[in-house]
């Protein structure tokens, strides 16, 4: 990538950070993506690619690339994302007067069908909470648990639980949530998980900076959300979870428990740091399975 390149590609960067203020995970994402199309063009024009090459980009190019991912086995939603990444950086572009073509900005993302949530039954979380108890490290256990149920009872999500910190404990019986676009919402908790977190905290190893994030990992480091990926893996298997169960999956089921519960969407919403009610009604089609499937079971006319 040459030099001016590289600079709009840092200005963009930093317009997508401050300006439209993407989530942390979101804006590496981004950057990602655009990474990775400047890696493929520069193979797909045989040459270190400069900014005025990005206006002799046509279809063919952004076919190719996507069929290199298609390729590598990345799914149809990342795929989705990355073209929303490009047109991102495209407009950025556009705007600075340093892209003229809008055929890029005309394609659309590729099809995926969205599948709904799967929620865990109660078995399922006695069986990942017992689990735990198993592991030799008594810190450990009590770090895993306490994730576990935030997730599971709170329904954050797993960068949710890893980002807070010590302080965000000392605000009486509730917690201090940094969502996506770091939008800060409280929820209660509960003083029997509170007490217990922080007799985690008291349990680490003594040289761990115990200041400031509460979930550390064994080298006394902010824990990488990895781990709980890699243990709900591990998960998946000892313990007869669904296929497709993943950290989110508890997130999932805390909102699908609250709407079985006739929670209204607008509760959940704000429990669950949605943005937009849409994000939310999509748990509404799992009730909405559930209660096909009741009335396919037990409605008095069935069999007729």
């Amino acid at each position: 990538m040459k030099r001016k390149l590289r600079f709009n590609f840092e200005e963009w960067s930093k317009w997508i950070s401050n300006e439209k203020r993407l989530s942390k995970n979101t804006f590496k994402s981004y950057r990602t993506d655009v990474s990775s199309f400047f890696t493929f063009l520069q193979k797909f024009l045989n040459t270190e690619v400069c900014l005025n090459d990005l206006n002799k980009i046509d279809k063919n190019a952004l076919r190719g690339w996507f069929y290199e991912r298609l390729k590598k086995g990345i799914s149809q939603r990342s795929n989705a994302r990355a073209l929303s990444s490009l047109k991102s950086f495209f407009l950025f572009l556009k705007k600075k007067k340093k892209f003229n073509s809008i055929e890029i900005l005309k394609i659309k993302s590729p099809n995926y069908k969205e599948s709904l949530p799967r929620p865990l039954s109660i078995e399922h979380i006695e069986s990942i909470i017992d689990s735990q108890k198993k592991k030799k490290n008594r810190w450990i256990v009590k770090r895993n648990i306490s994730i576990f149920l935030m997730m599971w009872g709170y329904g954050l999500r797993v960068s949710e639980v890893l980002n807070l910190q010590v302080n965000d404990l000392n605000f009486n019986n509730y917690l201090i949530i940094k969502g996506k676009g770091n939008v800060e919402r409280y929820i209660p908790i509960l003083i029997e998980l509170r007490n217990y977190i922080l007799q985690m905290i008291r349990e680490m190893p003594e040289n761990f900076d115990k200041s400031r994030y509460i979930f550390l990992g064994e080298k006394g480091k902010k824990l990488n959300p990895i781990i709980i990926q890699r243990e709900m893996s591990r998960l998946r298997t000892i313990s007869a979870l669904p296929d497709n169960t993943t950290p989110h999956s508890l997130r999932h089921t805390f909102a699908t428990q609250l709407l079985d519960s006739n929670v209204d969407l607008r509760t959940i919403q704000e429990l669950l740091g949605h943005k937009s009610l849409s994000s939310t009604q999509k748990y509404t089609a799992v009730n909405l399975k559930s209660i096909e499937k009741a009335i396919k079971n037990f409605h008095p006319r069935t069999d007729e």
